[in-house]
């Protein structure tokens, strides 16, 4: 859900005193429809203005413009500006920011330039709100299509495209709205917020209820206050973040920890397999930037690193790149709803443990006694893991949101890293695991209907799921035999995607749009080879959001 104003990794950083101190609340824009107003420069010429709900847009339209116009998506932004971390943004955003190539408010340049060139119009907005935004955003959007073709009335085929919120969005615009677009350009995005809202809540409650009970996470005050009470939360979650790395060795608990996690660690239970256990019921990837889970330093670690030490530390780096995003965005929906959306009253965790992570983690969790204790705890009967209770109210505005059917009505390209923290590649597995369905049950239909007009012609498809994949190993290990960090590993991180791929899945949105299908030619394939770490795999098997265990 990045945006380029949210600095996830400066939270350890920042003073909390100063962040209370220096806190801003904007209220959303609320505004008349105004312009488009055109400079009417060439090559490219500029078009602002604001829709009905205040949303600020941007035009690009350049003078050998050929009919076809993008309309971006951008990120999620928190409604709440922390001067040096985080800041309201509603500035205009017609392409993505890449990271480490040139980030720019309003999107890359080179990408933008990669498009004009081609006589392609770019086009965005910054949205009403920020925030959770996905229903509020397709109106913008709808809108904003509107606008553009009552401008430039010689516009042919409308590409919708976005990431992570707006990845979320994008999906939602085409199964709400296909007849306004052409094809879709889908990027590691967000679950309707039942699912997303359940992975946030689950991590951020586990990592309460047994490394700090004092954290609040529901039921903030109103306004400023309850921001302000957010970021002390941001405090305590990062300091227990901080203990469980310097405890990875030793397996000791955050002194802050709870009765019953202070009684795990009695029992012999150590604090990373504990974290473990949180990444695993939550749905959070055991293998990160820094972590591959497959190889160990030299010497006598090498067999055990990878089995106790390894999941432990991704499931750490990997909480590390979500928390800012989950509590901002769970904060954020407290204040939206009037109350508290989140219930886990009946939610049986011990479900949510499959069967495959209590044998291939069996190790790392610290054997079965382990697991079975581990577990116990969280029992609803257990009074020192104290359940969370909803408010009617908000629960039924949380519930009337739109859910994302998972629906592929327009030609498609999908592109998810294999371990985002943010979006797990379970949310585009589900959509994946659904299109199949229907494309067998059309393809079923197709062939009988063959059968009484004896022409077979088969169905084309309309998904193209792009996996951004890690190498085969990627840890690395120092002379004494400690981890190094490592950023930026490919199939891991959030949005992290570069310039070559961001052009790749633009460029097969383009494509559909103008012929009426996906390409799937050997020249196709061999583009998303040459885009490096990319694979197009219909045979992937990633578990799907815990939100639809059954």
């Amino acid at each position: 859900m990045r945006t380029t104003s949210f600095k996830s990794r400066a939270f350890a950083l920042v003073s909390t005193t100063a962040l209370l101190a220096t806190l801003v609340v904007v209220a959303p824009a609320n505004a008349a429809a105004t312009g488009p107003t055109c400079d009417g420069k060439t090559p490219i010429q500029t078009c602002t203005g604001t829709t009905s709900d205040g949303a600020a847009y941007k035009m690009v339209v350049p003078a050998t413009f050929n009919g076809t116009v993008t309309i971006w998506s951008h990120g999620f932004g928190g409604n709440t500006t922390i001067p040096g971390v985080f800041s309201v943004d509603s500035t205009a955003y017609i392409a993505p920011t890449v990271v480490g190539v040139g980030d720019k408010i309003g999107g890359n340049p080179e990408l933008i330039k990669h498009l004009t060139d081609k006589g392609v119009a770019l086009i965005g907005s910054g949205f009403s709100t920020q925030g959770w935004n996905l229903d509020e955003a397709i109106k913008t959007n709808v809108e904003l299509v509107g606008i553009f073709k009552a401008k430039f009335t010689t516009t042919k085929k409308v590409v919708a495209w976005g990431y992570s919120m707006g990845g979320g969005i994008t999906q939602a615009f085409a199964e709400q709205y296909p007849d306004l677009i052409s094809s879709a350009a889908v990027m590691n995005p967000v679950d309707s917020w039942g699912a997303q809202g359940k992975y946030f809540f689950d991590l951020l409650w586990l990592l309460k209820t047994w490394f700090d009970p004092s954290i609040k996470l529901t039921g903030y005050a109103a306004g400023a206050a309850g921001d302000m009470q957010m970021l002390g939360d941001i405090a305590k979650y990062t300091a227990v973040l901080g203990a469980l790395k310097d405890g990875v060795a030793s397996g000791a608990w955050p002194k802050t920890s709870s009765k019953s996690g202070l009684a795990l660690q009695a029992g012999g239970v150590p604090s990373r397999s504990a974290l473990l256990m949180i990444g695993r019921l939550a749905g959070i990837s055991a293998q990160s930037s820094s972590f591959d889970g497959l190889v160990g330093p030299p010497g006598t670690a090498a067999t055990a690193w990878p089995l106790a030490y390894a999941p432990a530390l991704a499931t750490l780096e990997n909480i590390s790149g979500v928390l800012g995003f989950s509590l901002l965005g769970a904060r954020d929906m407290e204040a939206k709803f009037g109350g508290i959306w989140g219930d886990n009253q009946k939610t049986d965790y011990s479900k949510q443990l499959s069967d495959e992570d209590r044998t291939v983690y069996n190790a790392g969790l610290s054997g079965g006694s382990a697991i079975t204790a581990m577990l116990a705890t969280l029992n609803p009967l257990n009074p020192d893991a104290p359940r969370v209770k909803g408010d009617a109210a908000a629960m039924a505005k949380s519930a009337a949101l739109y859910q994302h059917t998972g629906k592929i009505k327009v030609p498609t390209v999908m592109m998810i890293g294999e371990h985002d923290p943010v979006e797990p590649a379970g949310i585009v597995q589900r959509i994946s695991d659904l299109y199949e369905e229907d494309f067998a049950a059309v393809k079923t239909a197709t062939m009988k209907a063959a059968q009484k007009s004896g022409a077979y012609v088969a169905p084309t498809r309309k998904l193209q799921v792009i996996w951004s994949v890690t190498p085969k190993t990627w840890s690395k290990f120092d002379a004494a035999g400690s981890p190094i960090s490592i950023v930026g590993t490919p199939g891991t991180g959030h949005t992290n995607f570069t310039m070559a791929q961001h052009k790749l899945v633009i460029d097969t949105a383009i494509v559909a749009a103008v012929a009426g299908q996906l390409p799937w030619s050997g020249a196709h394939l061999s583009m998303v080879k040459k885009a490096k770490g990319l694979k197009v795999d219909r045979g992937t098997s990633y578990p799907w959001m815990k939100y639809y265990n059954k």
